[in-house]
């Protein structure tokens, strides 16, 4: 994927959301293979809603209820497991975190440390639902809004969909309101986010059997 919470740019692993895309960041690595989370502040959400969420992706309650809830020093720990022949990551306990905000070619972004050792980090843009990766020296949409069943989107060179996955238990916890970031594709690659807390789960592929899984253990927010 290209981007997100703690995996490369899509649906990218950083801990975050985004999705599978081929592309390399702006340190020149692998957008697809990082392993990361979407990041942002609480300020700066702008004007998305969805799922019926205020327009800063909060609940009534106050809660952050944005697919992918990034904000400068949450972290996502993950068990890792490298698929085939994947360099940029490897096996064992990672965390992906949000480590800076920033402003990047006219957006309000968050840095973020990809869960994927060799894959260094990541910049994000969040609004509401919607995530924007930093790749090649440009923003590509990683995550789209609605969040809806069947709802399809395009990095430029991947297409996905969403696809509503219900509760979710992982080691890290269980989970409701989640969603399944689906690259369209002969190969398996997906990853799921759950409101309120972001990926739970990346499976990501590059179409020949390489690449990596990881499961979220524990979240620090």
């Amino acid at each position: 994927m290209l981007a997100c919470s703690s995996e490369p740019p899509a649906a990218l692993p950083d801990g975050g959301g985004s999705t599978d895309r081929g592309i390399t960041s702006d340190a020149g690595q692998s957008a697809a293979d990082a392993g990361f989370a979407a990041d942002a502040e609480d300020t700066d959400l702008g004007s998305q809603t969805d799922g019926g969420l205020s327009d800063a992706g909060t609940s009534t309650s106050g809660q952050d209820r944005r697919i992918d809830p990034i904000v400068v020093g949450r972290s996502w720990t993950y068990d890792v497991t490298v698929l085939g022949v994947y360099p940029l990551c490897a096996n064992g306990t990672h965390t992906a975190s949000a480590t800076q905000a920033l402003r990047l070619d006219g957006k309000d972004a968050i840095r973020v440390r990809s869960l994927c050792a060799n894959a260094g980090s990541f910049d994000y843009s969040v609004d509401g639902d919607r995530v924007y990766a930093h790749v090649l020296g440009a923003w590509h949409l990683s995550l789209d809004a609605p969040v809806a069943e069947g709802h399809t989107w395009t990095d430029g060179a991947l297409n996905y969909r969403w696809v509503s996955t219900g509760t979710v238990s992982v080691p890290g916890g269980s989970f409701d309101e989640c969603w399944s970031v689906v690259t369209q594709a002969a190969y398996d690659s997906h990853t799921v986010f759950c409101r309120g807390v972001g990926p739970v789960h990346w499976h990501y592929e590059d179409g020949l059997g390489n690449g990596y899984d990881a499961v979220l253990t524990a979240k620090n927010f």
